[in-house]
């Protein structure tokens, strides 16, 4: 299955080259009902995209092939309709690839380590989900 075209789903893929991390989304997502796919480099995360529908790509910015600019730009240019969140474990810097993304693209934007006590993260992750499925029916 092609993911250019649209379908209701309740899948996320966690894409992040520190394994530590995915397992650590992983193990909160599906505790939250999410159904998760991890990918360790921007071209497995690419292959699951091509095979999957994802509602929500939740990407790191800093990796090894292709930052998350990069990652983004193909994604787009595959006309791929999955929403898409970030994550970064730097702060603010006025070089770093997260303000190169805010000047053309606004997504959420969440700061390792993360804070699951806090609802910010299911809250956003709940709200792509209702973004990405406005036009379609939910799965059950």
């Amino acid at each position: 299955m092609s993911s250019s075209k649209k379908a209701a789903n309740k899948n996320i893929l966690v894409l992040d080259d520190e394994q530590d991390v995915l397992q650590l989304l992983r193990i909160y997502l599906e505790s939250i009902a999410w159904n998760v796919i991890c990918a360790q480099s921007p071209l497995e995360a690419l292959e699951c995209l091509e095979r999957t529908s994802f509602f929500l790509v939740l990407t790191d910015i800093a990796m090894p092939e292709m930052d998350g600019y990069e990652f983004i730009n193909v994604v787009k240019e595959r006309e791929i309709p999955s929403r898409i969140a970030l994550m970064t474990g730097f702060g603010y810097n006025p070089n770093h690839t997260l303000v190169k993304i805010n000047k053309e693209y606004k997504y959420p934007i969440f700061f390792k380590p993360f804070e699951f006590k806090k609802p910010k993260l299911r809250d956003v992750i709940q709200q792509e989900y209702e973004i990405y499925h406005k036009d379609l029916e939910l799965p059950s």
